[in-house]
């Protein structure tokens, strides 16, 4: 199928290619990634998830019709009705942090949404990279973070979240479809109302090894999704949680 805006999230999509967050919630818990394939689940919208479309919404452009297209964000009763939530006033004070700071806007110009397709590991894949700079020979992500240098397991939250996988996604496939090789940029914000900014250069010291993790997963993740396999639940997620009706046995050591 030809990939759009418009049906870039169905479930047709979904089918036909692999996108990084597909891949991600494969690898996070193979019976929820298939079940949400199968259109049996459905990920809800958090008020994190909304703060980061709010702020995509801005980068692209589109924040007023995001606005009218979310009556959430806004209070429904008090003094505050029909203000925005405290949560989404911080959203405010970020994209002002990000407008006053020359060096992100340096970094989130360039086309915006742009969508790439190619073939990778045997499969097809897609993505969206919020901006592409071909003349300046650079792309970028934009993403926000509860703390900038907050560690997960030791781990940063580019490391954490997976977002090394889709920088290395996202190059080799501009590459395919552009003939250019661009240097992939995260440029981040905390969520605070004094937030702490960084422009994050991906280089190939991360982007090779995690292009090599995922063709050795990729195989077994093919096998799930056509059905060759039977999906392993992780059994700690929110589909878990709900479907899975079989209490674990567990040693000590397996905590």
């Amino acid at each position: 199928m030809v990939i759009t805006k418009e049906n870039y999230y169905s479930l047709e999509a979904d089918l036909s290619t692999m996108s990084v967050s597909q891949y991600k919630l494969f690898k996070q818990c193979e019976l929820m990634a298939m079940a949400k394939l199968k259109g049996e689940y459905k990920q809800s919208e958090s008020d994190a998830f909304l703060l980061g479309k709010y702020i995509h919404s801005w980068s692209e452009g589109t924040l007023d019709d995001f606005k009218k297209e979310n009556p959430s964000l806004y209070s429904t009763q008090g003094k505050t009705k029909g203000e925005l939530k405290s949560t989404f006033k911080v959203a405010e004070t970020m994209v002002k942090s990000l407008e006053d700071d020359s060096n992100c806007m340096k970094f989130l110009q360039g086309k915006k949404e742009v969508i790439i397709q190619g073939e990778l590991f045997g499969i097809k894949w897609r993505g969206m990279v919020d901006v592409l700079n071909l003349e300046k020979g650079f792309f970028t992500d934009l993403k926000t973070t509860q703390g900038i240098h907050k560690k997960y397991g030791g781990l940063t939250f580019i490391e954490h979240y997976g977002y090394v996988e889709q920088m290395a996604i996202y190059r080799e496939l501009i590459k395919q479809q552009f003939g250019k090789d661009l240097i992939p940029y995260i440029v981040a914000i905390e969520k605070n109302d004094n937030p702490l900014k960084a422009i994050i250069k991906v280089d190939e010291r991360y982007t090779t090894p995690k292009l090599e993790e995922i063709e050795y997963n990729i195989g077994r993740i093919i096998k799930v999704k056509s059905g060759e396999e039977n999906p392993i639940a992780c059994g700690l997620c929110d589909y878990c949680r709900a479907n899975n009706k079989v209490t674990q046995i567990l040693t000590i050591e397996e905590l």
